[in-house]
Protein backbone atom coordinates (compact mmCIF):
# COMPACT_ATOMS: atom_id res chain seq x y z
CA UNK A 1 0.00 0.00 0.00
CA UNK A 2 3.03 2.25 1.11
CA UNK A 3 4.68 2.03 -2.39
CA UNK A 4 1.64 2.60 -4.09
CA UNK A 5 1.15 5.72 -2.39
CA UNK A 6 4.69 6.37 -3.29
CA UNK A 7 4.23 6.25 -6.94
CA UNK A 8 1.26 8.34 -6.75
CA UNK A 9 3.05 10.91 -5.04
CA UNK A 10 6.09 10.49 -7.70
CA UNK A 11 3.73 10.87 -10.36
CA UNK A 12 2.54 14.00 -9.20
CA UNK A 13 5.66 15.51 -8.02
CA UNK A 14 7.11 14.76 -11.85
CA UNK A 15 4.07 16.78 -13.66
CA UNK A 16 4.63 19.47 -11.34
CA UNK A 17 7.75 19.77 -12.07
CA UNK A 18 7.26 19.70 -16.46
CA UNK A 19 4.69 22.01 -15.37
CA UNK A 20 7.05 24.35 -14.11
CA UNK A 21 9.89 23.55 -16.82
CA UNK A 22 10.00 25.80 -19.94
CA UNK A 23 12.54 23.39 -21.63
CA UNK A 24 11.76 21.82 -25.19
CA UNK A 25 8.84 24.14 -25.38
CA UNK A 26 10.09 25.00 -29.37
CA UNK A 27 9.57 21.62 -30.82
CA UNK A 28 6.47 22.32 -29.31
CA UNK A 29 5.19 25.52 -30.81
CA UNK A 30 7.05 24.68 -34.15
CA UNK A 31 5.31 21.69 -34.62
CA UNK A 32 2.20 23.64 -34.13
CA UNK A 33 3.17 25.82 -36.44
CA UNK A 34 3.96 23.69 -39.54
CA UNK A 35 0.63 23.06 -40.70
CA UNK A 36 -0.37 26.96 -41.78
CA UNK A 37 3.05 27.50 -42.39
CA UNK A 38 2.39 24.85 -45.03
CA UNK A 39 -0.36 26.27 -46.26
CA UNK A 40 1.32 29.80 -46.62
CA UNK A 41 4.43 28.39 -48.55
CA UNK A 42 1.88 26.17 -50.71
CA UNK A 43 -0.37 28.83 -51.46
CA UNK A 44 2.45 30.85 -52.63
CA UNK A 45 3.70 28.41 -54.87
CA UNK A 46 0.34 27.17 -56.68
CA UNK A 47 -0.23 30.40 -57.06
CA UNK A 48 2.52 31.56 -58.66
CA UNK A 49 2.01 28.54 -61.11
CA UNK A 50 -1.41 29.76 -61.57
CA UNK A 51 -0.35 33.34 -62.14
CA UNK A 52 2.09 31.71 -64.71
CA UNK A 53 -0.41 29.51 -66.63
CA UNK A 54 -2.98 32.64 -66.52
CA UNK A 55 -0.28 35.17 -68.56
CA UNK A 56 0.02 32.54 -71.10
CA UNK A 57 -3.48 32.02 -71.33
CA UNK A 58 -3.86 35.20 -72.00
CA UNK A 59 -1.29 35.88 -74.47
CA UNK A 60 -2.95 32.36 -76.12
CA UNK A 61 -6.23 34.35 -75.95
CA UNK A 62 -5.02 37.30 -77.56
CA UNK A 63 -2.96 35.30 -80.35
CA UNK A 64 -6.42 33.38 -81.27
CA UNK A 65 -8.11 36.47 -81.65
CA UNK A 66 -5.91 38.52 -83.54
CA UNK A 67 -5.68 35.70 -85.98
CA UNK A 68 -9.21 35.19 -86.36
CA UNK A 69 -10.16 38.74 -87.36
CA UNK A 70 -7.24 38.77 -89.47
CA UNK A 71 -8.24 35.58 -91.69
CA UNK A 72 -11.61 37.84 -91.71
CA UNK A 73 -10.77 38.80 -95.83
CA UNK A 74 -14.27 39.22 -96.34
CA UNK A 75 -15.79 40.97 -93.74
CA UNK A 76 -17.29 37.59 -92.39
CA UNK A 77 -16.50 35.37 -89.87
CA UNK A 78 -16.67 32.11 -90.97
CA UNK A 79 -16.16 28.65 -89.72
CA UNK A 80 -12.66 28.62 -91.31
CA UNK A 81 -11.53 32.02 -89.81
CA UNK A 82 -12.93 29.96 -86.30
CA UNK A 83 -10.49 27.49 -86.74
CA UNK A 84 -7.56 29.16 -87.51
CA UNK A 85 -8.56 31.53 -84.06
CA UNK A 86 -8.69 27.98 -82.49
CA UNK A 87 -5.18 26.72 -84.00
CA UNK A 88 -3.23 30.22 -82.87
CA UNK A 89 -4.62 29.34 -79.30
CA UNK A 90 -3.39 25.70 -79.68
CA UNK A 91 -0.41 26.68 -80.84
CA UNK A 92 0.21 29.35 -78.13
CA UNK A 93 -1.26 27.35 -75.51
CA UNK A 94 0.02 23.50 -75.55
CA UNK A 95 -1.62 20.49 -74.21
CA UNK A 96 -0.95 19.95 -70.06
CA UNK A 97 0.65 23.25 -69.86
CA UNK A 98 2.09 23.71 -66.43
CA UNK A 99 -0.22 19.75 -66.04
CA UNK A 100 -3.41 22.19 -66.44
CA UNK A 101 -6.86 20.90 -67.46
CA UNK A 102 -10.09 21.29 -69.53
CA UNK A 103 -8.41 24.19 -71.96
CA UNK A 104 -11.25 25.79 -73.51
CA UNK A 105 -11.37 28.21 -76.07
CA UNK A 106 -14.05 30.04 -77.79
CA UNK A 107 -14.73 33.23 -80.33
CA UNK A 108 -17.34 35.04 -81.74
CA UNK A 109 -18.02 38.33 -83.94
CA UNK A 110 -20.65 40.48 -82.55
CA UNK A 111 -23.59 41.66 -84.52
CA UNK A 112 -21.06 40.68 -87.80
CA UNK A 113 -18.77 43.89 -87.06
CA UNK A 114 -15.47 44.64 -87.45
CA UNK A 115 -14.33 42.96 -83.59
CA UNK A 116 -13.68 39.58 -82.86
CA UNK A 117 -14.16 38.27 -79.16
CA UNK A 118 -12.74 35.28 -77.17
CA UNK A 119 -12.60 33.72 -73.76
CA UNK A 120 -10.31 31.04 -72.39
CA UNK A 121 -10.36 29.20 -69.54
CA UNK A 122 -8.53 25.95 -67.92
CA UNK A 123 -7.95 24.67 -64.60
CA UNK A 124 -4.62 24.72 -62.41
CA UNK A 125 -4.21 21.33 -60.67
CA UNK A 126 -2.40 22.45 -57.20
CA UNK A 127 0.75 21.02 -56.00
CA UNK A 128 0.60 21.94 -51.70
CA UNK A 129 -2.89 22.86 -51.78
CA UNK A 130 -3.73 19.59 -52.99
CA UNK A 131 -3.06 18.74 -48.95
CA UNK A 132 -5.91 20.72 -47.66
CA UNK A 133 -8.36 19.36 -50.11
CA UNK A 134 -7.95 22.32 -52.63
CA UNK A 135 -7.05 19.94 -55.97
CA UNK A 136 -7.05 22.73 -58.79
CA UNK A 137 -8.04 26.55 -59.34
CA UNK A 138 -10.03 27.88 -62.09
CA UNK A 139 -8.15 30.38 -64.59
CA UNK A 140 -10.16 32.76 -67.12
CA UNK A 141 -9.45 35.31 -69.32
CA UNK A 142 -11.07 37.86 -72.09
CA UNK A 143 -9.75 38.96 -75.36
CA UNK A 144 -10.35 41.47 -77.95
CA UNK A 145 -9.42 42.14 -81.23
CA UNK A 146 -10.73 45.12 -83.29
CA UNK A 147 -9.84 46.92 -86.51
CA UNK A 148 -9.37 50.41 -85.87
CA UNK A 149 -8.32 53.53 -88.50
CA UNK A 150 -6.53 57.00 -88.01
CA UNK A 151 -7.46 59.76 -90.63
CA UNK A 152 -7.11 58.77 -93.82
CA UNK A 153 -7.15 59.98 -97.76
CA UNK A 154 -7.56 57.26 -100.02
CA UNK A 155 -7.34 57.59 -104.04
CA UNK A 156 -9.15 55.10 -106.20
CA UNK A 157 -6.66 54.68 -109.76
CA UNK A 158 -8.83 52.03 -111.36
CA UNK A 159 -8.29 50.66 -114.75
CA UNK A 160 -11.89 51.44 -116.47
CA UNK A 161 -10.93 49.62 -119.78
CA UNK A 162 -12.61 47.42 -122.17
CA UNK A 163 -11.62 45.06 -121.12
CA UNK A 164 -12.96 45.24 -117.80
CA UNK A 165 -16.54 43.83 -119.83
CA UNK A 166 -14.90 40.67 -119.78
CA UNK A 167 -15.71 37.84 -117.47
CA UNK A 168 -13.89 38.30 -113.96
CA UNK A 169 -12.28 34.23 -114.03
CA UNK A 170 -10.97 34.98 -117.82
CA UNK A 171 -7.54 34.83 -118.38
CA UNK A 172 -6.10 37.13 -121.64
CA UNK A 173 -6.73 34.82 -124.35
CA UNK A 174 -10.39 34.04 -122.84
CA UNK A 175 -10.73 37.89 -122.42
CA UNK A 176 -9.62 38.54 -126.63
CA UNK A 177 -11.49 35.61 -128.01
CA UNK A 178 -14.86 37.25 -125.28
CA UNK A 179 -14.72 40.51 -127.88
CA UNK A 180 -14.22 38.95 -131.12
CA UNK A 181 -17.38 36.79 -130.10
CA UNK A 182 -18.69 40.02 -129.25
CA UNK A 183 -18.16 42.03 -132.45
CA UNK A 184 -15.31 44.02 -130.22
CA UNK A 185 -17.91 45.61 -128.39
CA UNK A 186 -17.13 45.92 -124.61
CA UNK A 187 -20.55 44.11 -123.12
CA UNK A 188 -20.70 42.89 -119.58
CA UNK A 189 -22.25 39.59 -118.91
CA UNK A 190 -22.85 37.86 -121.94
CA UNK A 191 -22.56 33.79 -121.56
CA UNK A 192 -19.26 32.75 -123.41
CA UNK A 193 -17.25 29.47 -122.85
CA UNK A 194 -18.81 28.25 -119.65
CA UNK A 195 -16.98 31.33 -117.82
CA UNK A 196 -17.98 33.69 -114.88
CA UNK A 197 -21.33 36.14 -116.56
CA UNK A 198 -20.23 38.66 -114.06
CA UNK A 199 -17.66 41.14 -115.61
CA UNK A 200 -14.39 42.23 -114.26
CA UNK A 201 -15.95 45.83 -113.63
CA UNK A 202 -19.03 43.99 -111.86
CA UNK A 203 -16.20 42.31 -109.61
CA UNK A 204 -14.51 45.44 -109.03
CA UNK A 205 -17.48 47.03 -107.76
CA UNK A 206 -18.15 44.36 -105.49
CA UNK A 207 -14.48 44.88 -104.28
CA UNK A 208 -14.25 48.36 -103.77
CA UNK A 209 -17.82 47.97 -101.80
CA UNK A 210 -16.25 45.23 -99.30
CA UNK A 211 -13.67 47.60 -98.87
CA UNK A 212 -15.78 50.53 -97.65
CA UNK A 213 -17.53 48.59 -95.14
CA UNK A 214 -14.49 47.09 -93.73
CA UNK A 215 -12.87 50.49 -93.55
CA UNK A 216 -15.92 52.02 -92.26
CA UNK A 217 -16.25 49.12 -89.23
CA UNK A 218 -13.06 49.91 -88.40
CA UNK A 219 -13.53 53.77 -88.56
CA UNK A 220 -16.63 53.58 -86.06
CA UNK A 221 -16.72 55.87 -83.00
CA UNK A 222 -13.48 56.30 -83.47
CA UNK A 223 -13.72 59.76 -84.57
CA UNK A 224 -11.67 59.13 -87.36
CA UNK A 225 -12.02 61.06 -90.89
CA UNK A 226 -12.02 59.03 -93.90
CA UNK A 227 -11.93 60.08 -97.48
CA UNK A 228 -12.12 58.77 -101.09
CA UNK A 229 -11.49 60.25 -104.36
CA UNK A 230 -11.76 58.19 -107.29
CA UNK A 231 -10.15 58.51 -111.18
CA UNK A 232 -11.19 56.09 -113.73
CA UNK A 233 -8.74 55.95 -116.60
CA UNK A 234 -8.39 54.51 -120.10
CA UNK A 235 -7.37 56.45 -123.07
CA UNK A 236 -7.66 59.66 -120.77
CA UNK A 237 -9.15 60.32 -117.51
CA UNK A 238 -12.31 62.77 -116.92
CA UNK A 239 -11.23 65.82 -115.15
CA UNK A 240 -11.71 68.92 -117.04
CA UNK A 241 -14.69 69.67 -114.79
CA UNK A 242 -12.57 69.62 -111.52
CA UNK A 243 -10.33 72.26 -112.68
CA UNK A 244 -10.77 76.12 -113.05
CA UNK A 245 -11.67 77.28 -115.94
CA UNK A 246 -8.35 79.47 -116.81
CA UNK A 247 -6.55 76.20 -116.26
CA UNK A 248 -8.02 75.39 -120.03
CA UNK A 249 -7.04 77.06 -123.40
CA UNK A 250 -9.43 78.77 -125.55
CA UNK A 251 -8.29 77.39 -128.76
CA UNK A 252 -6.80 74.17 -129.80
CA UNK A 253 -5.59 72.48 -132.45
CA UNK A 254 -7.12 68.95 -133.19
CA UNK A 255 -6.34 66.12 -136.11
CA UNK A 256 -9.85 66.76 -138.09
CA UNK A 257 -11.39 68.19 -140.82
CA UNK A 258 -12.66 71.73 -142.27
CA UNK A 259 -13.76 72.67 -145.67
CA UNK A 260 -11.48 74.35 -147.92
CA UNK A 261 -11.96 76.65 -150.97
CA UNK A 262 -9.48 75.18 -153.94
CA UNK A 263 -8.97 78.00 -156.56
CA UNK A 264 -7.58 76.23 -160.35
CA UNK A 265 -7.80 79.11 -162.25
CA UNK A 266 -9.42 82.43 -162.73
CA UNK A 267 -9.57 84.99 -165.91
CA UNK A 268 -11.20 88.29 -166.54
CA UNK A 269 -11.23 87.32 -170.47
CA UNK A 270 -14.65 88.43 -172.06
CA UNK A 271 -14.90 85.39 -173.62
CA UNK A 272 -16.16 83.12 -170.19
CA UNK A 273 -17.58 85.87 -168.45
CA UNK A 274 -20.26 86.15 -170.25
CA UNK A 275 -21.39 83.36 -169.02
CA UNK A 276 -19.04 81.38 -166.81
CA UNK A 277 -20.53 78.22 -166.06
CA UNK A 278 -20.51 76.85 -169.97
CA UNK A 279 -16.22 76.57 -169.66
CA UNK A 280 -14.98 74.18 -167.45
CA UNK A 281 -11.30 72.76 -166.90
CA UNK A 282 -9.91 69.45 -165.51
CA UNK A 283 -8.06 69.70 -162.86
CA UNK A 284 -8.02 67.26 -160.17
CA UNK A 285 -9.20 64.61 -162.35
CA UNK A 286 -12.90 65.66 -163.22
CA UNK A 287 -14.30 68.63 -164.32
CA UNK A 288 -14.66 72.23 -162.52
CA UNK A 289 -17.09 75.01 -163.59
CA UNK A 290 -16.50 78.16 -163.54
CA UNK A 291 -18.46 81.13 -161.46
CA UNK A 292 -18.66 84.80 -161.96
CA UNK A 293 -16.96 86.60 -159.21
CA UNK A 294 -18.45 89.95 -158.87
CA UNK A 295 -15.49 91.48 -156.76
CA UNK A 296 -13.01 90.02 -159.13
CA UNK A 297 -14.59 90.99 -162.45
CA UNK A 298 -14.54 87.60 -163.94
CA UNK A 299 -14.69 84.12 -163.96
CA UNK A 300 -12.80 81.81 -161.06
CA UNK A 301 -12.92 78.21 -161.49
CA UNK A 302 -12.61 76.94 -157.86
CA UNK A 303 -14.68 74.05 -155.61
CA UNK A 304 -15.37 73.65 -151.81
CA UNK A 305 -13.57 70.49 -150.54
CA UNK A 306 -13.01 68.28 -147.47
CA UNK A 307 -9.55 68.65 -146.16
CA UNK A 308 -8.53 66.46 -143.14
CA UNK A 309 -5.48 67.65 -140.94
CA UNK A 310 -4.83 69.63 -137.80
CA UNK A 311 -7.04 72.22 -137.43
CA UNK A 312 -7.33 75.06 -134.77
CA UNK A 313 -10.82 75.61 -133.50
CA UNK A 314 -12.28 78.32 -130.39
CA UNK A 315 -13.18 75.79 -127.34
CA UNK A 316 -14.16 78.04 -124.90
CA UNK A 317 -17.82 77.78 -125.15
CA UNK A 318 -17.03 73.74 -125.68
CA UNK A 319 -15.11 73.89 -122.55
CA UNK A 320 -17.87 75.94 -120.54
CA UNK A 321 -20.25 72.92 -120.88
CA UNK A 322 -21.83 74.96 -123.66
CA UNK A 323 -23.47 73.19 -126.34
CA UNK A 324 -21.72 73.85 -129.20
CA UNK A 325 -22.47 73.53 -133.12
CA UNK A 326 -19.84 71.29 -135.21
CA UNK A 327 -17.09 73.33 -136.25
CA UNK A 328 -16.06 70.97 -139.17
CA UNK A 329 -19.45 71.37 -140.84
CA UNK A 330 -19.63 68.05 -141.57
CA UNK A 331 -22.76 67.23 -139.72
CA UNK A 332 -25.26 70.08 -138.31
CA UNK A 333 -24.77 68.05 -134.75
CA UNK A 334 -24.22 70.48 -131.42
CA UNK A 335 -21.95 68.72 -128.71
CA UNK A 336 -21.09 69.48 -124.99
CA UNK A 337 -17.96 68.51 -123.51
CA UNK A 338 -18.27 65.25 -121.29
CA UNK A 339 -14.94 66.79 -119.31
CA UNK A 340 -12.12 64.54 -120.66
CA UNK A 341 -8.93 66.36 -121.16
CA UNK A 342 -5.94 66.26 -123.67
CA UNK A 343 -2.46 66.94 -121.57
CA UNK A 344 -0.06 69.72 -121.42
CA UNK A 345 2.88 70.04 -123.59
CA UNK A 346 5.32 67.30 -123.07
CA UNK A 347 8.82 65.70 -124.54
CA UNK A 348 8.66 62.77 -127.21
CA UNK A 349 11.28 60.58 -125.64
CA UNK A 350 11.46 57.58 -123.48
CA UNK A 351 14.40 59.18 -121.51
CA UNK A 352 12.60 60.16 -118.65
CA UNK A 353 13.75 60.31 -115.15
CA UNK A 354 12.34 61.37 -111.73
CA UNK A 355 14.93 62.85 -109.53
CA UNK A 356 13.68 62.29 -105.65
CA UNK A 357 16.41 64.72 -104.55
CA UNK A 358 14.72 67.97 -106.56
CA UNK A 359 10.87 66.42 -106.70
CA UNK A 360 11.45 67.07 -110.65
CA UNK A 361 11.02 65.13 -114.18
CA UNK A 362 14.11 65.20 -116.62
CA UNK A 363 14.19 66.65 -119.43
CA UNK A 364 12.80 69.95 -118.96
CA UNK A 365 9.39 70.45 -121.00
CA UNK A 366 7.46 67.84 -119.89
CA UNK A 367 4.67 69.95 -118.21
CA UNK A 368 2.43 67.34 -118.69
CA UNK A 369 4.32 65.25 -115.98
CA UNK A 370 4.34 68.06 -113.61
CA UNK A 371 2.55 66.80 -110.44
CA UNK A 372 1.89 70.38 -108.66
CA UNK A 373 2.37 73.10 -111.29
CA UNK A 374 -0.49 75.24 -111.83
CA UNK A 375 -0.90 76.52 -115.55
CA UNK A 376 0.56 79.80 -116.61
CA UNK A 377 0.39 80.00 -120.33
CA UNK A 378 -1.18 77.85 -123.52
CA UNK A 379 1.85 75.41 -123.06
CA UNK A 380 0.74 74.34 -119.69
CA UNK A 381 -2.49 74.44 -120.36
CA UNK A 382 -4.98 71.34 -120.24
CA UNK A 383 -7.04 71.06 -123.74
CA UNK A 384 -11.05 69.75 -124.24
CA UNK A 385 -10.86 66.05 -125.47
CA UNK A 386 -13.84 66.13 -128.56
CA UNK A 387 -13.69 62.97 -130.29
CA UNK A 388 -16.71 64.04 -132.38
CA UNK A 389 -14.59 66.03 -134.59
CA UNK A 390 -11.59 64.03 -134.62
CA UNK A 391 -10.18 62.60 -137.23
CA UNK A 392 -7.00 59.92 -138.00
CA UNK A 393 -5.59 59.40 -141.28
CA UNK A 394 -3.11 57.20 -142.82
CA UNK A 395 -0.10 59.42 -143.17
CA UNK A 396 0.75 62.82 -144.44
CA UNK A 397 0.39 66.15 -143.03
CA UNK A 398 -3.16 66.19 -144.89
CA UNK A 399 -5.61 64.90 -147.04
CA UNK A 400 -8.11 65.15 -149.51
CA UNK A 401 -10.74 62.49 -149.50
CA UNK A 402 -12.12 60.48 -146.93
CA UNK A 403 -12.63 57.40 -148.20
CA UNK A 404 -9.54 55.38 -148.00
CA UNK A 405 -7.70 57.78 -146.39
CA UNK A 406 -9.20 58.32 -143.04
CA UNK A 407 -10.49 55.94 -140.39
CA UNK A 408 -12.67 57.21 -137.28
CA UNK A 409 -9.94 56.85 -134.12
CA UNK A 410 -10.95 55.00 -131.21
CA UNK A 411 -12.13 57.10 -128.42
CA UNK A 412 -12.82 56.39 -124.74
CA UNK A 413 -14.23 58.80 -122.19
CA UNK A 414 -14.25 57.48 -118.72
CA UNK A 415 -16.77 58.05 -116.30
CA UNK A 416 -15.82 61.65 -114.06
CA UNK A 417 -13.07 61.50 -111.48
CA UNK A 418 -13.97 62.49 -107.94
CA UNK A 419 -11.55 64.48 -105.18
CA UNK A 420 -11.42 63.85 -101.93
CA UNK A 421 -14.91 63.31 -99.67
CA UNK A 422 -16.10 61.65 -97.13
CA UNK A 423 -19.21 59.03 -98.00
CA UNK A 424 -21.71 58.83 -94.68
CA UNK A 425 -23.18 55.59 -96.22
CA UNK A 426 -22.32 52.55 -98.50
CA UNK A 427 -24.93 54.01 -100.72
CA UNK A 428 -23.51 57.33 -101.32
CA UNK A 429 -20.32 55.27 -102.37
CA UNK A 430 -21.64 53.36 -104.48
CA UNK A 431 -23.16 55.93 -106.88
CA UNK A 432 -19.57 56.05 -108.02
CA UNK A 433 -19.11 52.62 -108.27
CA UNK A 434 -22.68 52.52 -110.74
CA UNK A 435 -20.96 55.14 -112.85
CA UNK A 436 -18.12 52.91 -114.24
CA UNK A 437 -18.52 51.74 -118.06
CA UNK A 438 -15.78 49.67 -119.53
CA UNK A 439 -14.08 51.29 -122.85
CA UNK A 440 -10.95 52.02 -124.82
CA UNK A 441 -7.63 51.08 -124.48
CA UNK A 442 -5.24 51.02 -120.92
CA UNK A 443 -2.95 53.72 -120.87
CA UNK A 444 -1.37 53.36 -117.09
CA UNK A 445 0.27 57.10 -117.15
CA UNK A 446 -2.66 59.07 -117.34
CA UNK A 447 -4.66 57.38 -114.32
CA UNK A 448 -1.76 57.19 -112.23
CA UNK A 449 -1.04 61.20 -112.78
CA UNK A 450 -4.45 62.29 -112.10
CA UNK A 451 -4.16 60.05 -108.81
CA UNK A 452 -1.23 61.93 -107.85
CA UNK A 453 -2.83 65.22 -108.32
CA UNK A 454 -5.68 64.19 -106.61
CA UNK A 455 -3.88 63.40 -103.51
CA UNK A 456 -0.90 65.78 -103.33
CA UNK A 457 -0.53 68.08 -100.52
CA UNK A 458 1.50 70.99 -102.77
CA UNK A 459 -0.43 70.71 -106.15
CA UNK A 460 -3.68 72.20 -107.44
CA UNK A 461 -5.96 70.43 -105.27
CA UNK A 462 -3.99 71.02 -102.29
CA UNK A 463 -6.94 73.25 -100.68
CA UNK A 464 -9.03 69.91 -100.65
CA UNK A 465 -6.04 67.56 -100.02
CA UNK A 466 -4.78 69.78 -97.08
CA UNK A 467 -8.34 69.91 -95.12
CA UNK A 468 -7.63 69.32 -91.90
CA UNK A 469 -9.87 67.13 -90.25
CA UNK A 470 -11.86 67.97 -86.93
CA UNK A 471 -9.96 65.42 -84.66
CA UNK A 472 -6.54 67.47 -85.88
CA UNK A 473 -4.64 63.79 -85.82
CA UNK A 474 -2.03 62.37 -88.49
CA UNK A 475 -3.65 62.26 -91.95
CA UNK A 476 -2.41 58.66 -93.80
CA UNK A 477 -2.36 59.42 -97.79
CA UNK A 478 -2.85 55.71 -99.49
CA UNK A 479 -3.18 55.60 -103.49
CA UNK A 480 -4.58 52.37 -104.71
CA UNK A 481 -4.44 51.33 -108.27
CA UNK A 482 -6.05 48.50 -109.88
CA UNK A 483 -5.35 47.20 -113.50
CA UNK A 484 -6.86 44.16 -115.62
CA UNK A 485 -3.93 44.17 -118.35
CA UNK A 486 -1.03 45.44 -120.22
CA UNK A 487 -0.39 48.95 -121.82
CA UNK A 488 -3.06 49.29 -124.61
CA UNK A 489 -1.57 52.36 -126.52
CA UNK A 490 -2.41 52.58 -129.88
CA UNK A 491 -0.86 54.89 -132.27
CA UNK A 492 -4.11 55.59 -134.31
CA UNK A 493 -6.31 55.85 -130.97
CA UNK A 494 -7.24 59.34 -129.90
CA UNK A 495 -6.16 59.27 -125.98
CA UNK A 496 -4.70 62.36 -123.67
CA UNK A 497 -2.37 63.02 -125.77
CA UNK A 498 -4.07 63.09 -129.19
CA UNK A 499 -3.81 60.94 -132.18
CA UNK A 500 -0.15 59.44 -131.92
CA UNK A 501 0.75 58.79 -135.30
CA UNK A 502 0.05 62.16 -136.21
CA UNK A 503 0.96 64.10 -132.85
CA UNK A 504 3.82 62.94 -132.15
CA UNK A 505 3.59 63.60 -128.25
CA UNK A 506 4.86 60.41 -126.49
CA UNK A 507 7.32 59.18 -129.64
CA UNK A 508 8.59 62.36 -131.33
CA UNK A 509 7.31 61.14 -134.45
CA UNK A 510 4.60 62.96 -136.77
CA UNK A 511 2.76 61.88 -140.03
CA UNK A 512 5.79 59.54 -140.02
CA UNK A 513 5.36 55.85 -141.63
CA UNK A 514 8.38 54.45 -139.01
CA UNK A 515 6.99 52.14 -136.43
CA UNK A 516 6.06 54.55 -133.71
CA UNK A 517 4.12 51.51 -132.09
CA UNK A 518 7.44 50.13 -131.06
CA UNK A 519 8.28 53.23 -129.59
CA UNK A 520 4.86 54.27 -127.55
CA UNK A 521 4.38 51.48 -125.65
CA UNK A 522 7.53 51.41 -123.79
CA UNK A 523 7.67 55.39 -123.81
CA UNK A 524 4.53 55.38 -121.91
CA UNK A 525 5.94 52.48 -119.40
CA UNK A 526 8.99 54.18 -118.68
CA UNK A 527 6.35 57.22 -118.02
CA UNK A 528 4.36 55.29 -115.24
CA UNK A 529 7.28 53.87 -113.35
CA UNK A 530 8.87 57.11 -112.82
CA UNK A 531 5.34 58.74 -111.66
CA UNK A 532 5.02 55.70 -109.65
CA UNK A 533 8.58 57.05 -108.03
CA UNK A 534 7.23 60.43 -107.58
CA UNK A 535 4.02 58.93 -106.05
CA UNK A 536 6.02 57.76 -102.91
CA UNK A 537 8.08 60.05 -102.70
CA UNK A 538 5.47 62.41 -101.54
CA UNK A 539 4.55 59.82 -98.71
CA UNK A 540 1.84 58.63 -99.96
CA UNK A 541 1.80 54.64 -99.80
CA UNK A 542 1.40 53.13 -103.38
CA UNK A 543 -0.94 49.64 -103.40
CA UNK A 544 -0.99 47.65 -106.44
CA UNK A 545 -3.79 45.08 -107.73
CA UNK A 546 -3.35 43.60 -110.80
CA UNK A 547 -6.37 41.70 -112.13
CA UNK A 548 -6.37 38.78 -114.47
CA UNK A 549 -2.76 39.41 -115.45
CA UNK A 550 0.66 39.19 -114.37
CA UNK A 551 2.08 41.08 -111.60
CA UNK A 552 5.42 42.03 -113.52
CA UNK A 553 8.21 43.29 -112.30
CA UNK A 554 7.46 46.85 -113.36
CA UNK A 555 4.27 46.90 -111.18
CA UNK A 556 6.06 45.26 -108.40
CA UNK A 557 8.53 47.84 -108.56
CA UNK A 558 5.66 50.70 -108.72
CA UNK A 559 4.43 49.61 -105.38
CA UNK A 560 5.07 50.49 -102.21
CA UNK A 561 7.13 47.92 -99.78
CA UNK A 562 5.04 44.51 -99.17
CA UNK A 563 1.52 46.36 -101.40
CA UNK A 564 1.57 44.47 -104.57
CA UNK A 565 -0.98 42.06 -104.75
CA UNK A 566 -2.55 39.46 -107.53
CA UNK A 567 -5.88 38.43 -108.10
CA UNK A 568 -6.95 36.24 -110.84
CA UNK A 569 -10.74 36.01 -110.07
CA UNK A 570 -13.66 37.97 -108.29
CA UNK A 571 -12.85 36.26 -104.83
CA UNK A 572 -9.69 36.92 -105.24
CA UNK A 573 -10.08 40.47 -106.22
CA UNK A 574 -12.06 40.69 -102.86
CA UNK A 575 -9.61 39.40 -101.08
CA UNK A 576 -7.03 41.78 -101.85
CA UNK A 577 -8.89 44.67 -101.74
CA UNK A 578 -10.13 43.59 -97.81
CA UNK A 579 -6.13 42.81 -97.03
CA UNK A 580 -5.40 46.41 -97.84
CA UNK A 581 -8.14 47.78 -96.07
CA UNK A 582 -7.39 46.02 -93.15
CA UNK A 583 -3.59 46.95 -93.65
CA UNK A 584 -4.66 50.65 -93.80
CA UNK A 585 -7.03 50.64 -90.44
CA UNK A 586 -4.57 48.14 -88.16
CA UNK A 587 -5.71 45.30 -86.48
CA UNK A 588 -5.05 46.45 -82.50
CA UNK A 589 -6.06 44.41 -79.16
CA UNK A 590 -8.46 46.33 -77.56
CA UNK A 591 -8.84 44.41 -74.41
Amino acid sequence: MMNKKLAIFALVDLLMRLRRSVAGNTLAMVAAGLVPLTAMIGSGVDMSRAYMVKSRLQQACDAGVLAGRKAMADGEYTTAAKGIAEDYFDINFPNDYMESTNASFTTDNPAGGSTVVGNASVTVPTVIMRMFNIDGMDMAVNCTAQLEIANSDITFVLDNTGSMACPENSNTDQCNRYFVANGYVPVEGVAFEGLSQTSRLAALRTAMDSFYSTIDDAAENSGARVRYAFVPYSQTVNTGYLLQPDHIVNEHSYQSTELETIEYFRSQNPTYTADCDRYFGTWPGYRVYGRYDATYGGCIWDEERRVYRQVTFDVSNYKAGIATQDPTERTSNSYTWAGCIEERDTIGTGAISFDIGSGQFSPSGLFDLDIDGAPFDDATRWRPYWPEISVRRFFGIESTTDVDETRTPQVACPARSATLAQYANLADYQTFNQSLIPDGGTYHDIGLLWGARLSSTTGIFSANVQEAPNNGGFVGRHLVWMTDGDLGASTSAYSSYGIERHDGRITGVVNGESDEYGAQVPNIETRYTELCRAIKAKGIRLWVVAFNTALTTELTDCASPNSSYVANNASELNTAFAIIAEQIAELRLTE
